[in-house]
């Protein structure tokens, strides 16, 4: 399913409205370098044919505990390690990518929220058009 190859190794993801922080309490859109050091810096590992990404400040890993075929407009980050899929996009630029997760059988991808809260939240949301958001990579 995963068609894009980046080397394992330790990035900031931009998507749009901000870099991917994780804050402890959530997942969140912010600008560079606006939060607490390492908290917007993830280790991307390649685990039997999809990716993981755990962040440096917290550990944690980029995706939700409970049922992966639901969707989530909040994501708080997982404990275990929860498989993702970098897809190329509709916009057929080489730096950027769809994440699309590997554990739910509906193909979920990750996102901005729908939920209009400060600061703003990640979603693992339906993959359906609207939600055909896309991330850049950037070795830190």
């Amino acid at each position: 399913m995963g068609d894009k190859v980046i080397p394992e190794g330790t990035y900031t993801v931009m998507g749009p409205g901000g870099q991917l922080t994780d804050l402890g309490s959530g997942l969140v859109l912010l600008q560079p370098g606006a939060s607490p050091s390492g908290t917007q810096v993830w280790d991307v590992a390649f685990d039997v044919g999809h990716y993981t990404l755990r962040n440096l400040a917290t550990q944690r890993f980029l995706g939700n505990e409970g049922d992966p075929n639901l969707v989530a407009w909040r994501v708080s980050g997982c404990d275990k390690p929860f498989g993702w899929y970098l897809v190329q996009g509709g916009d057929d630029d080489p730096n950027t990518c769809l994440l699309t997760s590997a554990q739910s059988v509906e193909r979920l991808r990750l996102a901005p929220s729908i939920l209009r809260i400060w600061p703003p939240q990640v979603a693992i949301a339906p993959a359906s058009p609207q939600f055909d958001f896309e991330w850049t990579f950037q070795p830190a």
